[in-house]
């Protein structure tokens, strides 16, 4: 039996999560940033995973633009992993719900907590969430390789707890995202957060290495006159804050002073997620 895993990454979380599991289960591991292009984008494979983080308590707009792309079928099981820092919000369903319209089902669901890479939670230690990750892998894998299907594991009491405060997090979110942007509150979510890269600048610090380039798994990023400029593509992953050896670029999504990469996960895995686009000079 044959699985094909899906995955998009900003700064390391869930492509560490997605080699877990494709390493588990024999499974083969696609960028979504890499395939997002294509028209329609095939699984043959009787298992599909699709590995993603959590982003204002929803899908990913590239994750949720791959899904509408995705060439399924009823037959397939299909499992979902998020990676949070707060929650998995509404991004099961939003997934399920596209999946649906494409003729096939979310079978099972597994959400896995990491570090966040916006900003800093003080009692965190993020030596023990990786700890945690490890024992949840065991399980996540053995119920795939089972392809048993549901199940948000213990995450579910989280999960239900926070439903009634979304419609709150939606309006803060949006309320948030529009300042940053410059847009208009009531403008489409998917303006506001391409427009929110307009919070984004450098400092004194930039030397024009073009790592920020690199890493935008989008190509968002381009260089004029050895300094970055942001295109409004922007999927808010923080890559290019996150992976700066210079930790020259400043914006109003993170918190000022704080840098989050996963510990074993490189910069060139991030920038081999998508074909290769040269900056310009």
């Amino acid at each position: 039996m044959k699985t094909t895993i899906f995955f998009f990454s900003g700064t390391g979380n869930s492509l560490r999560v997605a080699k877990d599991i494709a390493g588990s289960t024999g499974g083969v591991l696609l960028s979504i940033a890499d395939l997002i292009g294509n028209d329609k984008i095939r699984a043959d494979s009787d298992a599909v995973g699709i590995v993603f983080p959590v982003y204002y308590t929803d899908l990913p707009l590239i994750v949720k633009r791959f899904a509408e792309k995705l060439a399924v079928s009823p037959s397939q099981y299909i499992f979902a992993v998020a990676t949070y820092g707060g929650g998995m919000g509404d991004s099961f369903k939003t997934l399920n719900r596209v999946l649906r319209a494409r003729g096939a089902v979310l079978s099972a669901a597994f959400g896995v907590h990491m570090p966040q890479n916006a900003f800093k939670k003080p009692w965190e230690n993020h030596r023990k969430i990786f700890a945690r990750w490890k024992k949840k892998r065991e399980i996540i894998c053995e119920r795939i390789a089972r392809r048993q299907a549901g199940g948000f594991l213990s995450d579910r009491v989280l999960y239900l707890g926070l439903t009634p405060f979304r419609p709150l997090f939606h309006s803060l979110v949006r309320g948030g995202i529009s300042k940053i942007s410059g847009s208009p509150r009531d403008a489409a979510m998917e303006e506001l957060i391409h427009r929110a890269d307009a919070g984004f600048q450098t400092n004194d610090s930039c030397n024009g290495c073009g790592t920020c380039a690199k890493v935008c798994p989008v190509g968002n990023i381009i260089l004029m006159g050895k300094k970055p400029v942001w295109q409004h593509r922007c999927e808010n992953c923080l890559a290019c804050y996150n992976w700066c050896p210079k930790r020259a670029i400043t914006g109003k999504i993170a918190q000022r002073g704080y840098f989050y990469r996963h510990p074993e996960v490189g910069m060139r895995e991030i920038a081999g997620q998508k074909r290769v686009i040269t900056p310009a000079s």
